[in-house]
């Protein structure tokens, strides 16, 4: 057994000394003190700030409110709820979790929830029913019975008018490709009917001598007529040429909708809530894509659509697109606005300056011992 110091407090001071003056060497010979290293170090402080703000957004909140609509093909219910948070009384779908709760959920249920604000769309968690109360929309608006178009199916030949009040079908585009999206002109979001427009005005301009036409289905046919979409169109610089707004009966038009997923609920407050799928078509007629975020850039559509007749095509821009839509497929919609490589890029230089950093701490720690 060895024998204990004579002056314990002594031993200690002189470790304490030892060690402090090792701690001072590896600082001023490791490379955390060199300059060059400081904007690797400013990137690790950026990213722990980045994953701090993120935790504070998805702080959970407790919200009540009221069933509108349910849809169990997306595991969502539609509720109008209070203000909570920073959040003023308005209407909107949320995820609810776990999906099995969504089969107790009926229209008109007052409900109380968890909300976490993280996701998109937002969801409820632990989900109790209070009360049923009478409500004046119709639910079969909101869910309809229909097929779904898969990739590969043709598209729904349903009739139409445009904005010049003549008919339109989508057979008739056979031998063109298409892309398809889905609007309505009282749409106050920004982020979204409008985004749509200003997209397809770009793509317009892309077209060139490409034989290929765009065409937007209103969500919102009782009151979107001809005209109505006329005055629309001359806000975005549409060239009936290469551009159709379309509307129909509010029956066949909601059902042609509802087949690509797009179920448009009416709100008093804030007009009509609906998802988002812009549609790829060939010239066969045939789906060949779908995009259900507003992420997409016009050169992804126009690189996919070449490369699809076998043109050239830019390679960079069909990756972009194919990203996008892998990560909306795998993660869902909380990556809608998930932008491709530039997105990619940003994430991996963050992630490789973080290890880089970490190996170089690792390495003077190493040798200093």
């Amino acid at each position: 057994m060895q024998s204990r110091p004579k002056n314990p407090c002594n031993t200690t001071s002189r470790s304490l000394r030892r060690h402090g003056r090792r701690i001072n060497m590896l600082l001023r010979s490791s490379a955390v003190m060199r300059p060059a290293l400081y904007p690797w170090m400013f990137c690790l402080v950026a990213f722990v700030m980045l994953l701090g703000s993120g935790a504070a957004v998805a702080k959970a909140e407790r919200v009540h409110g009221i069933v509108l609509a349910v849809t169990p093909s997306d595991g969502e219910a539609i509720v109008r709820h209070d203000a909570f948070g920073g959040m003023p009384s308005m209407t909107m779908p949320f995820r609810i979790v776990p999906r099995a709760a969504l089969g107790t959920l009926q229209v008109g249920n007052t409900i109380d929830a968890t909300v976490d604000t993280s996701t998109e769309p937002w969801t409820m968690r632990d989900v109790s029913v209070s009360a049923t109360l009478p409500v004046t929309s119709d639910p079969t608006d909101a869910e309809r019975r229909v097929t779904p178009v898969q990739i590969g199916d043709l598209v729904p030949d349903t009739t139409f008018i445009d904005q010049s009040g003549r008919p339109f079908r989508f057979s008739q585009l056979r031998g063109q490709d298409a892309v398809l999206a889905f609007i309505y002109t009282r749409c106050r979001d920004p982020r979204m009917c409008p985004l749509e427009s200003a997209k397809f005005h770009q793509l317009q301009q892309m077209i060139g001598k490409r034989d290929m036409h765009l065409v937007e289905v209103t969500l919102d046919p009782s009151y979107d007529r001809p005209p109505v979409l006329a005055r629309y169109g001359q806000l975005f610089g549409q060239n009936s040429r290469d551009w159709s707004l379309v509307t129909g009966d509010a029956n066949p038009t909601l059902d042609f909708a509802a087949r690509f997923g797009i179920t448009a609920f009416p709100d008093p407050t804030i007009g009509i809530i609906h998802a988002e799928n812009t549609v790829e078509i060939g010239p066969d007629g045939r789906v060949r894509n779908e995009i259900t975020d507003t992420s997409w850039q016009p050169n992804e559509i126009i690189a996919d659509i070449d490369n699809s007749r076998g043109e050239a095509s830019n390679p960079f821009a069909r990756f972009d697109l194919w990203l996008s839509r892998t990560a909306t497929a795998i993660c869902g919609n909380n990556v809608g606005a998930f932008s491709g490589l530039g997105d990619l890029l940003v994430v991996l230089a963050i992630f490789a300056s973080f290890g880089y950093l970490l190996f170089r701490l690792a390495r003077a720690i190493a040798r200093a011992n």
